[in-house]
């Protein structure tokens, strides 16, 4: 009776021009009006308990008075790229279009952004370019560094925590979207880079089902350094470094917990950790995300015949190593050796055979140097990701999915344009899918915007980004069908292409049969 009460009474004071309330089981939630759609910035979905920051998140209260959802900035405390960041994170933006209501509910994208576990947040991709598509828009923030990703022999601090706020995240979705006009039964997880990681993850964990599709951009859970070891000394590590003395990880977790969370962030970064997704030690009572190795990953209960949406930029690293001077490629050293060193057990011996076949495979006989720009920024892309998602990809058809594979190569907006040999850098896409600081010039970015969040609405509302033939979605994007690896190119010109990099793909394919020991 109450919100029924409080739901009348905003009828006649706050629903209007700028306005607008929807009456959740949670309580009210007024957000506001924009054109073509509707507005719900910084919503909680749950909220963290600052006793032990790093661990289990928990139930928000319900809203006694109308939450105002007007505020986007909020973001998890980091200190890459920006710093500052509130522990009490847990928000969603959600955009709603003015096509959905109770009457009328319409599909929900729901998008994990990247930023390596470690930066980024929801609020810097505005939704509304999709939204307008008819469907709903919802951006996640979720914990990142040690309050997302500690990997403890700690009941308290399992790992994944972060990932464990995606679901949390899901299941608010699940159970109050209808009141924003939005089918819980018809949601689309997606992410870009450690964000489609993410995605990638969810495909294998045994938690219920939230979703009914998945989009995953340049990210895979086959990346270098997406999986992690679990460091069970991480908490004493920290507070070590602050200038504690502590012996147990009981102790870091109570100190840590008090201290302010840009400084243990800035701590973790300053240790050069590396604090990812891991393998779960299991505890009585408590339901973990993944607690198999990687290539012991298996769920086909889940992904046979889901429609899933994969790929990645036909440049990926090109910006590590464009226009760049001789000093910085002095600086890079054997890079080849490196990468295997750093993520194969090998003999030395082996490190230095191997590195120089992948040299040499790459760069034939040119020295690492500004000549050999475009051939090392492939082997970077390679390595780093496009072999990945090509693995990604194949684990998916043997468990029977229906993969949309892609490339995105469209470069008209592209910093790198005017450079021989250029493509599509990492987080390139973005950009005609969201709002962002970069602002479209020209009708062809125009035109590529359109192009883009259709393909994507129509695989929201369809499972199909090309359901029939237009001027502006001009061919049939088949799925990956047995032996055959076909993908969709998005450029100007859009085409169908069959075995993406397959040489290069096919050196890995070897190199990892004998090579990848990963349990």
């Amino acid at each position: 009776m109450f919100y029924i009460l409080i739901s009348l009474l905003l009828c006649v004071f706050v629903k209007g021009e700028e306005n607008i309330t929807v009456l959740t089981s949670k309580g009210p939630i007024t957000g506001f009006k924009q054109d073509g759609y509707d507005t719900f910035f910084g919503v909680p979905y749950a909220r963290v308990n600052e006793y032990n920051p790093f661990g289990s998140n928990l139930a928000y209260p319900d809203f006694e008075t109308p939450f105002i959802a007007n505020d986007s900035s909020i973001i998890c405390p980091q200190v890459i790229a920006r710093v500052g960041g509130n522990i009490q994170c847990l928000r969603l933006n959600i955009y709603v279009p003015h096509s959905a209501n109770e009457n009328n509910t319409v599909p929900v994208l729901v998008y994990f952004h990247g930023g390596g576990f470690i930066f980024g947040n929801g609020g810097d991709f505005g939704g509304q370019h999709l939204a307008k598509h008819d469907i709903i828009v919802i951006t996640v923030n979720y914990r990142l560094g040690p309050y997302g990703f500690l990997c403890l022999n700690d009941e308290s601090v399992p790992g994944n925590q972060g990932l464990k706020d995606q679901i949390t995240a899901l299941r608010w979705i699940k159970r109050h979207i209808d009141a924003f006009g939005g089918d819980p039964y018809k949601v689309t997880i997606s992410g870009e880079s450690y964000g489609g990681g993410a995605v990638d993850l969810h495909l294998y964990s045994k938690y219920e089902t939230l979703f009914d599709k998945a989009i995953i951009q340049s990210g895979s859970i086959f990346t270098p350094g997406f999986f992690g070891n679990r460091d069970h000394e991480a908490a004493i590590k920290l507070a070590l470094h602050l200038g504690y003395k502590v012996v147990n990880t009981l102790d870091a977790l109570h100190i840590l917990a008090k201290e302010n969370p840009i400084v243990v962030m800035a701590a973790a970064r300053n240790l050069s950790m590396r604090l990812t997704a891991c393998k779960e030690i299991r505890f009585r009572g408590m339901q973990n995300f993944v607690t198999k190795c990687l290539n012991h990953l298996h769920n086909p209960e889940r992904i046979e015949n889901i429609p899933i949406m994969i790929g990645y930029n036909s440049k990926e690293d090109f910006g590590s190593y464009a226009n760049k001077p001789q000093e910085f490629y002095d600086t890079l050293g054997d890079i080849f050796y490196r990468n295997l060193q750093n993520n194969f057990v090998l003999k030395t011996c082996e490190l230095e055979t191997l590195s120089n076949i992948t040299r040499t495979f790459y760069l034939g006989s040119k020295n690492i140097g500004p000549e050999s720009m475009l051939e090392l920024s492939d082997y970077s892309s390679d390595f780093k990701l496009n072999y990945a998602v090509e693995k990604s990809v194949s684990k998916y058809i043997e468990q029977g999915g229906k993969v949309y594979k892609y490339m995105f190569s469209y470069i008209g907006g592209s910093h790198y344009k005017n450079l021989t040999g250029a493509g599509a850098t990492h987080t390139e896409e973005l950009k005609y899918l969201f709002e962002t600081p970069f602002k479209l010039t020209s009708d062809e970015q125009r035109m590529m915007r359109d192009r883009m969040t259709t393909m994507w609405a129509n695989f929201v509302k369809l499972g199909n980004p090309t359901p029939q033939k237009t001027d502006l979605l001009p061919v049939t994007w088949f799925p990956v069908n047995g032996k055959s690896r076909p993908y969709l190119d998005i450029d100007v010109t859009m085409s169908m292409k069959e075995h993406a990099y397959r040489h290069r793909i096919a050196f890995w394919d070897l190199f990892m049969l004998k090579y990848d020991k990963r349990s």
